[in-house]
């Protein structure tokens, strides 16, 4: 008898199935019932506000967002960050953290992200380390540069958009610093900056680019500014006649000549313009700008991990010194000299301490002052090591001003640490430990007698002091010493 088989034949090859055919429209159908519902949260950025338009930059961006959700939905919410630096994670923009926290929120007002541009949005790998958060609370990010939303197949594309973003930024910062090297270096040319106390900036004709002349630009030059070139002149030649800096500071303040800060309040919002400051007359004689030469780079700006723990947080930028080696000093003399080559040179040497003139003090960082809790500082006085604390006063204070200021030799302080080591040790003990410690102890045949405790030298009480995280405080109306701890102890010095 001849059995037939029920099997249904295989479909033929390139079949879709009813299961197949439902799977594959599912996106479809979710596309078709969410089209022109969507609601945009908009993020956008620009660095510099001095070199931006806000307006135009954030025009163009959102122009760019709006073409790429076209006939798909709206924006409803605006997140655009100003002045902030690409390189900035976006937990450090303040914008950018803020749509950080309402993409959490389950209540928010949006479903996905539209950006103008990925360069304004990005940097580096910051992308890839956003997408899981999104992914994570259902929220698409879409992008001009993918036309769409951004999915898993795009990985590729993201990583490559996180290189090209990092380039530009390297490209146009090696043009930039190589342009204006070259300005600097062999033409002199001022090249942006607040001018130096002293000078002030004059047009010495139309700007050397015919577009920027036709915008009516013209080129500037630094020059004495008559009111206080003479005052930048005085204070070199002090310091050349052997005077501190706290007495050319002490003297300005008597004469009563306007500080910087006050002879130019507009340029300096920030500072309180009362009287001059050591700093400030430090910051003018290191100044090179006063020989006559254009210099450039005497700072610069270094990127440093935000956080060693946390790579995701990105760099943050800090400015740093250069060394002198690494300035670039103008070939030809830019503008007129208010000292001499020579003259700057001599004034540097005058920072470079002699070999004599370095000393060890043992109590730094220790040792306060009872009366206003400061850290009293070293003091090398008549070929010995001291102590003083002038009470937040300073050598360019007035002296009718200042608060008689609390002295200390460091060999009293030496001469007292063995009974500082006695009372440490003894009068921490019970009456108990004092009596045991009183009786002699009975010899045992057969046991070694314990050696006598040996008294520390003085380094090794400091040492001691240092290492329990001690501090001394010195009392110089009493002349007295207190240690702390939950048993201040005090002796007299």
């Amino acid at each position: 008898m001849t059995q037939t088989s029920t099997r249904t034949a295989p479909p033929a090859a390139g079949g879709v199935g009813a299961l197949r055919a439902w799977a594959s429209s599912a996106a479809a159908r979710t596309v078709e019932v969410g089209r022109g519902l969507l609601r945009f949260a908009f993020y956008g950025r620009y660095s510099t506000e001095d070199r931006q338009n806000p307006v135009t930059s954030h025009a163009w961006q959102h122009d760019q967002a709006e073409a790429t959700i076209t006939g798909e939905g709206r924006i409803t919410e605006e997140f655009f960050d100003c002045g902030r630096s690409r390189t900035l994670a976006w937990h450090l923009r303040p914008e950018a953290a803020r749509l950080i926290e309402a993409i959490k929120d389950p209540n928010r007002g949006f479903d996905a992200i539209v950006i103008g541009s990925y360069e304004r949005a990005f940097y580096g790998n910051q992308a890839s380390l956003i997408l899981p958060l999104l992914e994570k609370h259902g929220v698409q990010l879409w992008m001009p540069e993918v036309g769409g939303p951004v999915t898993s197949g795009h990985d590729e594309l993201v990583a490559l958009l996180g290189i090209l973003a990092k380039r530009e930024i390297i490209r146009a910062r090696a043009r930039t610093v190589g342009a204006m090297t070259a300005l600097v270096r062999d033409y002199g040319r001022y090249v942006g900056g607040r001018p130096a106390y002293g000078c002030r900036l004059v047009a010495v004709g139309p700007h050397p680019k015919r577009q920027h002349a036709a915008w009516g630009r013209q080129l500037l030059c630094l020059e004495p500014n008559p009111e206080t070139a003479p005052v930048v002149v005085w204070i070199f030649q002090m310091r050349l006649d052997g005077h501190t800096l706290a007495r050319i500071v002490r003297a300005l303040n008597d004469a009563a000549i306007p500080c910087p800060s006050a002879a130019d309040p507009q340029r300096n919002p920030h500072r309180a313009g009362v009287a001059w400051q050591i700093p400030t007359v430090q910051a003018i004689l290191a100044n090179p700008v006063y020989t006559g030469h254009a210099v450039w780079k005497r700072t610069f700006a270094k990127h440093e991990l935000v956080d060693e723990d946390n790579l995701a947080l990105g760099f943050a930028q800090h400015v740093r010194r250069n060394a002198p080696d690494q300035w670039v000093i103008s070939i030809p003399i830019a503008h007129e000299a208010l000292v001499s080559e020579e003259q700057f040179v001599a004034v540097q040497s005058t920072h470079s301490p002699r070999p004599d003139q370095v000393h060890d003090y043992r109590y730094t960082g220790i040792l306060l002052c009872g009366e206003c809790a400061r850290r009293m500082e070293g003091s090398w006085n008549n070929g010995a090591a001291a102590y003083r604390c002038r009470h937040g006063h300073s050598s360019a204070s007035s002296s009718a001003s200042r608060t008689p200021q609390a002295y200390v030799r460091e060999s009293h302080l030496l001469a007292r640490m063995p009974l500082l080591h006695h009372r440490l040790v003894f009068d921490r003990a019970t009456t108990m430990t004092t009596v045991k410690a009183a009786t002699p102890a009975r010899a045992i045949p057969g046991r070694a007698v314990a050696p006598k405790a040996v008294t520390p030298t003085p380094q090794e009480v400091i040492d001691e002091l240092r290492r329990t995280a001690r501090t001394l405080t010195y009392h110089h109306p009493t002349k007295t010493l207190e240690v702390s701890g939950k048993l201040p102890i005090r002796i007299t010095v």
